[in-house]
């Protein structure tokens, strides 16, 4: 038995998501709507939501989306069968490199079964794995299933405000001591891109902050120095340079994890390289 948690803030996506999983979970399940027109962030409406769950497994779900696989529900349980779980998902990332970063780093460490459709109305099938579960680190928030007992011991951050990070910052927490996965076996249609706007590249900093830890079985060099690069081209595009500045970009520099040669090269790029 599935506990749905949905924060909404559109009543006809919500409406269309509602009746699709009547149609397909296959399961017993409730449906807990948290409105959230912009009352609360996105933490503390799944929180709110969760409170009032009664069933012993919980399925935190974007509105914007409908099943296109029938009996998911069924699948969904069978996976939480698995030893030692963490959370699930259909979309996650299996590197975390130094800097702040979502789940999404590049496609080579990119697990994504999803129909995506894009700002022009476009639908991809998207899927880069073939297992029916894979090992994943960090977790996408558009679908991310939890047991109720890992929940109560972990719950969302609501020091992260708005609506992005906490999938991300939860999974990382989780992952520290269970194993998270990426399931291909259900299958969802999103309707709407991403939006990475400055709240969700504060809200990646706080994360990066917090969780220091290196959960790489082994260091990507190329992939820590050009996300390094992209990360301080960002946040040069956010604030102002500055001592202060420079040193919040510097303090994630991925020194345990590239060359001593490279690091330089990193160092000099930070100050330099949008002048």
């Amino acid at each position: 038995m599935l506990s749905i948690i949905i924060s909404s803030y559109k009543p006809a996506n919500f409406k269309a998501l509602k009746e699709n999983i009547d149609k397909t979970c296959g399961i017993v399940y409730e449906i807990i709507k948290i409105d959230n027109p912009g009352l609360m962030g996105i933490t503390e409406a799944y929180n709110l939501g969760a409170k009032k769950a009664k069933y012993n497994f919980f399925l935190f779900l974007h509105e914007d989306i409908i099943f296109h696989t029938d009996n998911w529900g069924e699948k969904l349980i069978s996976h939480h069968h698995i030893n030692n779980l963490g959370v699930i998902g259909i979309a996650g990332g299996t590197y975390i490199p130094s800097v702040p970063s979502g789940w999404f780093t590049n496609m080579n460490y990119a697990l994504i079964n999803i129909l995506q459709r894009e700002y022009d109305t476009t639908l991809r099938n998207v899927k880069t794995f073939t297992q029916k579960a894979h090992k994943a680190i960090a977790i996408d928030g558009v679908f991310i299933s939890i047991s109720k007992d890992n929940f109560y011991n972990y719950s969302f951050d609501e020091k992260l405000k708005g609506y992005h990070g906490y999938d991300t910052e939860l999974s990382l927490r989780v992952a520290k001591k269970h194993q998270n996965y990426v399931v291909s076996d259900i299958l969802i249609e999103h309707f709407s891109p991403g939006n990475p706007d400055k709240l969700w590249f504060i809200n990646n900093m706080y994360i990066r902050k917090k969780h220091r830890y290196n959960f790489n079985v082994k260091n990507d060099e190329k992939t820590e120095m050009l996300l390094y690069k992209a990360f301080t081209k960002t946040f040069f595009t956010h604030y102002k340079k500055s001592f202060t500045n420079y040193f919040k970009v510097l303090q994630f520099l991925p020194i345990l994890r590239v060359k001593l040669v490279n690091c330089l090269k990193l160092i000099k790029f930070t100050l330099y390289s949008n002048d």
